[in-house]
């Protein structure tokens, strides 16, 4: 997604007691929203520890490599809150509904709404047995923006447990490229092809105005090979100076997401050639893929 995030390691404690959360619960995924939380512990006591305590396991994971709990402040007032939830919940049973007429089931999923830090727009942790969605509300200011990034984190989840090899345990883990280029690269395209949006659209969202999309496409395009060069060969590190999939300088697309583009191009690659489809996308085990992707990287540079 166009925020910067470090990713989310494997959890191993569950929610604190139902009471706790409010649930929606329908045909729909299970919703737990911890915004009510957020506006009694943060905005009316300023009380983090009791936020917290809402979700250990979130939190844990959320400040461990997707924000400071030290830099934490208040970000949203409850307005702000009401409409962003509202906003989000009022997109999901389209979403769904996408994903159900792609033959995905995603009712069994559990997704988690919570204010957090404006680092990211989310990604799906391992909570025991699950894969739980996490959704930072304050990173979804627009329509089209909840449809990309929400079915995009979705469908990390959907991956991590159809195919558990790509999931991770450390940051190291988290920042290898190859995972990366993959997990985000599949991600885009079932988001584009769920959605049934261009490429532009699953990429940014109106992230960025429609001009600077077509720009950045344009210098992804022109830059391909050299980009596929690299990747290429930092195909196996996780060396924290790579940031091809962050969004760190809009001037220079090695630092501002062009491992997205590279991912999606690539899949596109893979679903032509192996006559590929969305099941087969997320249920090929890591090492296959890998090997598959590293073979046409070096036939096409």
């Amino acid at each position: 997604t166009p925020r910067q995030w470090r990713g989310i390691s494997q959890g191993s404690t569950s929610p604190a007691p139902k009471q706790i959360y409010s649930y929606l619960i329908s045909k729909m995924m299970k919703i737990i929203n911890l915004t009510d939380e957020y506006t009694k512990h943060i905005l009316n006591n300023g009380d983090l520890t009791s936020y917290e305590k809402s979700y250990p396991a979130l939190f844990k994971h959320y400040f461990k490599y997707a924000a400071k709990r030290n830099n934490f402040k208040k970000i949203l007032n409850e307005s702000e809150v009401k409409n962003k939830t509202s906003l989000i919940l009022s997109r999901l049973p389209k979403i769904e509904r996408k994903f159900k007429k792609s033959g995905f089931d995603i009712s069994s999923l559990r997704l988690v709404l919570f204010v957090g830090q404006g680092t990211s727009n989310g990604h799906a942790f391992k909570d025991k047995r699950e894969f739980v969605v996490w959704i930072p509300i304050e990173t979804y200011p627009t329509t089209l923006q909840v449809d990309v990034f929400l079915t995009h984190e979705i469908i990390h989840a959907l991956h991590y447990f159809r195919s558990p090899g790509f999931y991770f345990n450390s940051i190291t883990e988290q920042r290898i490229v190859s995972r990366q280029l993959i997990t985000e690269g599949v991600a885009t395209y079932l988001t584009k092809k769920i959605m049934r949006m261009t490429q532009g659209e699953a990429l940014w969202a109106d992230y960025l105005p429609k001009v600077k999309i077509k720009s950045w496409l344009s210098e992804c395009r022109k830059k391909e090979k050299e980009l596929q060069k690299y990747i290429l060969r930092s195909f196996f590190s996780s060396d924290p100076e790579i940031s091809i999939y962050f969004a760190k300088n809009p001037e220079n697309i090695y630092e501002f997401r062009a491992g997205y583009y590279i991912g999606l191009k690539l899949v596109y690659r893979m679903v032509k050639f192996h006559k590929l489809n969305p099941e087969n996308l997320i249920e090929m085990p890591r090492k296959k893929f890998e090997k598959m992707i590293l073979k046409e990287l070096k036939s096409s540079v």
